[in-house]
């Protein structure tokens, strides 16, 4: 790639941190972070040392936002051996440097209450619910429900501006109202879910991001693309497109893993047969494509798949058979 291609991507990428990108410019972006891994990482390196910036500005003279504009600044200037990339090291290179010596300082001031206090590790956990469902309440006393394999990692206590953890696989939040300290979720996919206090459903999984709103209201962000979700209304976000579209929940199938109970609402047989599937491991086909869109009300409460599948054959006169450890439905 040459260096004018280089030099356009990193102007392209300040622009899209400080979100002043036009909608073709935004569209620009995003398809050369869906082009390949190696532009993913680049923008993560990125990005990560303005975030960084928005930290060391507590400890700092130096502002990371007027830093950038004077950056930006420099871009225009016509300068035709102007080089981006080296400026952007140059510029996160200086704002280290002055933290740096401020920490100096900060240590000979202290020098002796340093050497008196013990060294204490910044403590974080895992929690993994394995074969079953397991329920843990955070220090803030927020409650979050984990389906089977699934895993949050957490700090042990929340400190700093933030409350932020990471979710792989599925979980229900129950948030501890805080307009202070909001809480974030680094879910799969680049998506990042904001709350101040409310609850809500989440499904982590490497092929789609999924997000269902039960009470209060949830921010769901993208790159540079934000959702507001309401009560009943949900999102879902595929691995190969970044679009994010608000939904009406039209079903409680969500809740199964909570309440033990499948609850239906004029729901299509797809859905109703792709839950029982997440619950008993791709056991249930459907056998002819007309049948997906039937739509089924009732309520299954902690019974068996065998049982469930023989009140569904019952609703709609289908016959299920067995194969292997599959069932399928025509």
């Amino acid at each position: 790639m040459s260096d004018e291609i280089n030099n356009l991507k990193d102007e392209l990428l300040v622009k899209y941190l400080l979100q002043e990108c036009n909608a073709e410019e935004v569209l620009q972006v995003e398809q050369w972070l869906q082009a390949g891994d190696g532009n993913s990482l680049y923008y993560q390196q990125f990005k990560q040392i303005w975030e960084q910036s928005k930290v060391l500005e507590l400890t700092s003279v130096v502002n990371p936002d007027e830093a950038w504009l004077r950056l930006k600044h420099k871009m225009q200037k016509p300068a035709a051996t102007f080089n981006i990339r080296r400026a952007y090291y140059y510029a996160a290179a200086a704002v280290l440097l002055v933290v740096g010596l401020f920490g100096l300082r900060h240590y000979f001031e202290q020098e002796v209450a340093v050497q008196q206090a013990p060294v204490v590790a910044v403590a974080s956990t895992v929690i993994e619910s394995n074969q079953a469902t397991r329920i843990d309440t955070l220090s803030d006393q927020s409650v979050v429900t984990l389906n089977k394999h699934a895993a949050l990692h957490y700090p042990k206590g929340f400190s700093g501006k933030e409350r932020r953890v990471k979710l792989e696989g599925e979980a229900f939040f129950s948030i501890t109202p805080d307009k202070e300290k909001p809480f974030f979720i680094d879910a799969r996919n680049d998506v990042e879910i904001r709350v101040v206090g409310t609850s809500f459903n989440v499904k982590s999984f490497d092929s789609y991001t999924e997000v269902i709103v039960e009470t209060g209201i949830v921010e769901v962000r993208k790159f540079n693309k934000v959702i507001l979700l309401h009560p009943r209304e949900k999102a879902r976000i595929d691995k190969e497109d970044s679009s994010m579209v608000v939904e009406k929940n039209q079903d409680k199938l969500y809740k199964y893993f909570r309440s033990k109970e499948f609850e239906c609402d004029n729901t299509p047989l797809w859905k109703v047969v792709e839950v029982l599937n997440e619950v008993y491991g791709d056991s249930v086909l459907i056998g002819r494509s007309e049948l997906k869109s039937l739509t089924l009300t009732t309520r299954f409460d902690n019974e068996s798949l065998e049982s469930i599948l023989e009140i569904i054959s019952e609703t709609f006169e289908l016959k299920v058979e067995k194969k292997g450890n599959k069932y399928i439905l025509k």
